[in-house]
C-alpha cells in the first residue's frame, strides 16, 4: 500500500525516491569506518548487506515511495566476478552498474551516475534524488539535476564528505547517525573478522 500524505484542503500526495550509490566510494569510506581492510573492487558480500541495512532506512521516512537503487562501482577481474558481483547486488534490492577496472583504474563510474540521476531528473521520474556519496565531483551534478526540479538530498559518512558537496545539496543525513537506529555498526567494529 502506497503511504499517502495529506493536509486539510490539499490533494493526497507520496514523494517518489531513487537512490544513487557511488558503491567504490561508499565501500573505501566504510572500510575506514569499521576500521577494516577489504577491496571496494572485490568487497565481501557482507560489507555490501551492510550498506544495503544503512541505506534502507531512507525509504522508511514518511510518505516515500521508493522507485529504484542504484549501485554504481568497478570490479577487479573475470567476467565471473562481474556476475557474482552483480547478482549479490540485485539479491540485496540494487541496480548493479558495473564497470571493469582497466590498469588498475576505474573509469566510468561517475559519468554512469551522473547520467543516469540527469536522464531521470529530466523525465521526472523522483521527487527525492538521494545520492550516496561524498566526493566533490559531484557538485555539478546536484546543481544541475535540481534545475529539474526534484529535491537532491546526500548521505555520507561525515568523515568523508566535502563541504562543498554538503553545501549543494537541499539536505544532508550522516549515514551513521540516520541508520543507527536500524544498524549496530559497533557490532561490526568489534568484529571485523566477520568481513574475512
Amino acid at each position: 500500500m502506497v503511504p499517502i500524505i495529506t493536509s486539510p484542503g490539499r490533494t493526497p500526495y507520496y514523494k517518489r525516491m531513487m537512490i544513487f550509490v557511488d558503491g567504490t566510494n561508499f565501500l573505501v569510506e566504510l572500510s575506514k569506518e569499521l576500521n577494516v581492510k577489504f577491496r571496494a573492487d572485490n568487497p565481501p558480500f557482507k560489507a555490501i548487506a551492510l550498506a544495503k541495512s544503512m541505506i534502507d532506512p531512507f525509504f522508511l521516512m514518511p510518505g516515500i515511495v521508493k522507485i529504484r537503487r542504484y549501485w554504481f562501482s568497478s570490479y577487479q577481474g573475470s567476467d565471473q566476478n562481474h556476475d557474482q558481483l552483480a547478482k549479490e547486488l540485485r539479491n540485496q534490492g540494487f541496480e548493479p552498474v558495473l564497470f571493469k577496472k582497466r590498469d588498475g583504474r576505474e573509469k566510468g563510474v561517475d559519468i554512469a551516475l551522473a547520467k543516469e540521476m540527469l536522464v531521470n531528473s529530466f523525465n521526472q521520474n523522483f521527487d527525492i534524488g538521494l545520492l550516496i556519496a561524498g566526493d566533490e565531483d559531484y557538485v555539478g551534478l546536484v546543481t544541475e539535476a535540481k534545475r529539474y526540479g526534484p529535491m537532491i538530498e546526500g548521505a555520507f559518512f561525515a568523515h568523508g564528505l566535502s563541504e562543498k558537496l554538503q553545501v549543494a545539496l537541499d539536505q544532508f543525513y550522516d549515514i551513521i547517525e540516520y541508520s543507527s537506529g536500524y544498524v549496530n555498526i559497533d557490532q561490526y567494529r568489534a568484529n571485523p573478522s566477520a568481513f574475512s
